[in-house]
């Protein structure tokens, strides 16, 4: 289920702030899991600190919502790494963000986009108008368009969980997974982290090293743990060296692993929902232990979606008996 939703506008004081504030009150209203949603509001061009323009204050008011402590945002590179989900106003606020950031092109939409609540009439239909410099009645009619569409996307994001739930009925829940964790000299501090993370949650793990800074060879470390989850020792593994690229590569030569480099949360989800990844490669000099810690956590706590995608991994494992 998606956890992390974040708005993108232009200067961040008009639409996405509405946008944002007009989620979360219809995901409390909605109430279970959809309250755990965190939702975010950012600008391409935002003046930092700057307010939430007068008219959306007062526009906002009028659905019970205080929009008067906003505070304007640019857009920074760990939010979006840390979304699920990226929802522009404009389809050019789009394009700007894949063109700067490819790497989240397959999780960026423009809202209405995403509703599918488009018209023949082409992309230029999804826009959200920008209401700024308008009189008053302009932001109210931009709210209120807001408000339909996010209702629907809340109703797309229920339909969506209870798709992912019945994939995933056949798949053990809630188990504690073993884990074996090891580095080379470059994720030495990081792999000291993240095993405390394992301890303090009660994880069954074991730290094959290494212990020290002493300079060593990353597909060594990463053959040790792979080897260890592919004779079923472990269920999963975790491997952390300089990029992860190393660990990665090495840890993919031994027969049975699906090792993933994740640097974002939506992919270290997405690697076990749908490729039942059982290895997790981390870059200690590309992430900070924050972000890592928050991506240990999220592949840990996802399980397989089974259903369309076992298929796609039965192809993997065959591709190794060529």
């Amino acid at each position: 289920m998606v956890r992390n939703i974040l708005f993108v506008c232009t200067g961040n004081t008009c639409r996405s702030p509405m946008a944002a504030a007009l989620l979360r009150q219809l995901l409390k209203e909605r109430g279970g899991k959809f309250e755990k949603i965190r939702v975010s509001s950012a600008g391409l061009y935002a003046y930092p600190g700057a307010p939430a323009s007068p008219e959306a204050v007062e526009t906002m008011r009028g659905y019970g919502i205080d929009l008067s402590s906003h505070l304007a945002r640019e857009l920074a590179r760990e939010e979006l790494a840390a979304a699920d989900l990226i929802m522009t106003m404009t389809n050019a606020q789009k394009e700007q963000i894949i063109k700067i950031y490819p790497g989240v092109k397959d999780r960026t939409f423009v809202l209405r986009e995403y509703i599918k609540a488009k018209s023949p009439a082409g992309k230029d239909q999804w826009d959200v108008p920008d209401p700024f410099g308008q009189p008053l009645a302009v932001y109210q009619q931009c709210a209120a368009d807001l408000e339909k569409d996010l209702r629907a996307l809340i109703d797309l994001l229920a339909a969506e969980a209870e798709a992912e739930a019945g994939d995933a009925s056949q798949q053990k829940g809630g188990k504690k997974v073993r884990i074996a964790l090891g580095a080379d000299h470059a994720g030495f501090h990081l792999k000291e982290e993240i095993a405390k993370y394992l301890q303090t949650k009660g994880y069954e793990y074991k730290d094959f090293g290494v212990f020290s800074t002493d300079r060593v060879d990353y597909p060594d470390q990463a053959a040790i743990v792979a080897k260890a989850v592919a004779k079923k020792e472990f269920d999963q593994g975790i491997l952390i060296c300089g990029t992860g690229i190393g660990v990665a590569i090495a840890a993919n030569k031994i027969k049975g692993v699906r090792a993933a480099l994740c640097h974002d949360v939506f992919s270290a989800r997405m690697a076990r929902a749908h490729n039942d990844s059982n290895v997790l490669a981390i870059g200690a000099r590309v992430i900070g232990p924050g972000l890592a810690l928050a991506i240990v956590e999220a592949y840990l706590n996802e399980e397989f979606a089974g259903g369309r995608h076992q298929q796609r991994i039965d192809k993997i494992t065959r591709l190794e008996n060529e």
